[in-house]
């Protein structure tokens, strides 16, 4: 059975990954079910924000006066940071990760430039670089959202138990952050244990009953554990909750061919 869910990480203020970067290849934690045919070519997963981080258009005139030698020498750590995703939110990634190197430069100590610069390498698919940010980052502060990205960079180095390790950390820290619940679900299933995928997913729609992606991943748990009817509920729900778009269509296309198999029997 292949251990493989669809990641769908759903654009909310809370989840990892900062706004506006290139998309990725696709978090492809998986195709929806053991029997289904999955899409040739998976949806990207929609960018996100860090706590704290704000992306988009920044108001240059609270700016202070600055040249080529102190770009932005009076902002403070979370203004640069500011900066930084404006160049980001505009696809200048490489004035993005420059703006970021002269802050931390300035400010060597401050977690969250560090937390910032390991998403954008994380976004870029640059993991080894992103897992040396994050890792700092996080020994300067212990913040969920850096658990987060930081589980995720390890598992692109295929260092699953670890990764389980920083989402159980994360969830330490706040028992009902979304993202980590999420994130752990999917983990979960890979390594083999639907059950507990199964409890991360019902405690995340538990907490937001209106965000669609949990129901598509508790579905393909539920149809890998045999619950075929309440499969098809699950992405009757989340088709209901989805935006018009790719997953939306998938999941049209996976309820389908669910059905037929339900009819058909064993």
């Amino acid at each position: 059975m292949p251990r493989h869910l669809t990641v769908l990480l759903f654009a909310l203020a809370f989840a990892p990954l900062f706004g506006g970067c290139k998309p990725t290849k696709s978090e492809q934690a998986a195709a929806p079910a053991p029997t289904a045919a999955a899409p040739a070519t998976a949806p990207t997963s929609p960018p996100t924000l860090p706590p704290g981080a704000k992306a988009g258009p920044l108001d240059l005139s609270k700016i202070g006066p600055h040249d080529e030698a102190y770009a932005h020498e009076s902002l403070d750590p979370d203004a640069w940071a500011g900066v930084a995703l404006m160049y980001q939110s505009k696809g200048q990634f490489g004035e993005a990760l420059s703006t970021l190197d002269q802050a931390i430069a300035r400010y060597p100590e401050n977690a969250h430039l560090y937390a910032v610069r390991g998403a954008l390498w994380l976004q870029l698919e640059e993991y080894a670089k992103a897992l040396a940010d994050l890792e700092r980052s996080l020994g300067l502060a212990e913040d969920p959202g850096v658990r987060v990205n930081y589980a995720e960079a390890l598992r692109r180095f295929d260092r699953k138990s670890d990764a389980l390790a920083s989402l159980d950390r994360a969830l330490e820290t706040n028992p009902d952050y979304l993202p980590a619940l999420f994130n752990r679900g999917v983990l979960r299933f890979e390594l083999g244990d639907e059950e507990g995928a199964l409890a991360d997913f019902d405690r995340a729609i538990a907490i937001d009953p209106t965000a669609a992606a949990p129901y598509f991943n508790r579905a393909a748990v539920r149809w890998a554990l045999g619950e075929k009817e309440a499969a098809i509920a699950d992405l009757d729900a989340f088709i209901e909750r989805a935006p018009v778009g790719a997953w939306k269509d998938t999941a049209r296309d996976l309820r389908a061919s669910w059905q037929a198999q339900r009819e058909a029997g064993p």
